[in-house]
């Protein structure tokens, strides 16, 4: 279990890490919505078969089950609403909103899956938001109430998914990733003009589709199988820590002295909250020896 576990936090860390350079891709492809969507949905779904192939070379990949499906169209819908939230309303805020998904990871947890966190989660996620408020707290009169909205329904659906795929156990759900970039390329086909993006930044494009997108998930989704979706979300928190980083060095688009301060409270509680599991696990595992 101890094992497991540090797996699955490292794991997951290093997916949200790498899923933390979407908003500054999404930036500077500077394409449609849905252009962008098209690809990023083809490309996931080559991407996660490809990795499936190699990974369960004798197994089957897709078998579109309940389990499958459910992750599947839960995907569909965050990929959507963040895409398009980013396009409605700032980066910080759409961050922001993302970033309470772990008290709607616990809530559904709690709720269809009679799993309860332990109060050193509870408080790590309430410290967390609280930095992650400090950061946005001057922000939040230039936001787009319907681009906020859409990112907190980003936020609700990939709880959603995590929970789901907590659900289904030691079951590997990334060939849910392949349905469910199949069907955000359908959708995305026919309301945009894909075959735009390559007047625009298509090398951009290329690096995000092909490598930033389909890394982060495959280890984000193996994340739940390890450790518990409410944890899952809460390490996602990194992404609103280290998002403006990237922004910042690449768009010189310097953070204010909150974001800063509000970011270091988030990473901190993380690396602390980390920590206590870690010797909570290391406790049981010795007791049970």
């Amino acid at each position: 279990m101890h094992s497991e576990y540090v797996k699955g936090l490292l794991l997951t860390a290093l997916g949200v890490l790498v899923l933390s350079f979407d908003s500054l891709m999404i930036r500077l492809i500077n394409a449609q919505s849905f252009d962008l969507l098209f690809w990023r949905g083809l490309l996931l779904s080559l991407m996660v078969y490809f990795w499936c192939r190699f990974s369960m070379p004798k197994q089957r990949i897709l078998s579109l089950d309940k389990k499958i499906l459910r992750s599947a169209l839960l995907f569909v819908a965050s990929t959507i609403c963040f895409v398009s939230s980013v396009y409605m309303t700032s980066v910080a805020n759409v961050l922001v909103m993302i970033s309470t998904q772990p008290l709607f990871a616990a809530i559904l947890s709690r709720i269809f899956l009679k799993e309860s966190s332990p109060p050193i989660t509870w408080a790590a996620i309430v410290v967390s938001m609280m930095g992650i408020m400090w950061v946005l707290s001057d922000s939040w009169h230039s936001a787009n109430i319907w681009g906020d909205l859409t990112a907190l329904g980003c936020s609700v659906a990939l709880a959603g998914k995590f929970v789901s795929d907590r659900e289904a156990g030691s079951r590997n759900m990334t060939p849910a990733l392949i349905v469910a970039g199949a069907i955000t390329a359908a959708i995305s086909g026919a309301a945009g003009h894909p075959l735009d993006i390559f007047s625009t930044g298509w090398g951009w494009m290329l690096l995000h589709c092909v490598v930033i997108i389909p890394v982060s998930f495959i280890l984000i989704t193996l994340g739940p199988m390890r450790i518990p979706a409410a944890e899952v979300g809460m390490l996602m928190l990194l992404e609103t820590a280290t998002g403006p980083l990237w922004i910042w060095l690449c768009l010189n688009e310097i953070p204010s002295q909150r974001a800063v301060e509000g970011g270091t409270v988030v990473v901190t509680t993380l690396l602390l909250h980390g920590a206590v599991k870690w010797k909570m696990n290391q406790s049981q595992l010795i007791q049970h020896s």
